[in-house]
C-alpha cells in the first residue's frame, strides 16, 4: 500500500509505504516507511524499479 505523498521545499517528494497482513489476518500489526526522493528522476528511476518488481521482471 502506498500513501500519497508529502512535499517539501527543494523538489523533495516523500512516499510512505505501509505493509499490512490480509484484511481477515489476526494481529493487526503493519510496517511503515518513508522514501524521500528528489521530483524529477529519482521518481522516473523509482517507478520504473517497482514497475519490474512487481511484474517479476529481473532486472
Amino acid at each position: 500500500m502506498l500513501r500519497p505523498g508529502l512535499f517539501r521545499s527543494g523538489g523533495h517528494v516523500g512516499l510512505t509505504w505501509t505493509l499490512r497482513p490480509w484484511p481477515r489476518a489476526a494481529g493487526g500489526w503493519s510496517a511503515s516507511a518513508t522514501t524521500w526522493l528528489e521530483a524529477g528522476e529519482q521518481m522516473t528511476a523509482l517507478a520504473a524499479d517497482v514497475r519490474h518488481f512487481l511484474a517479476g521482471e529481473p532486472r
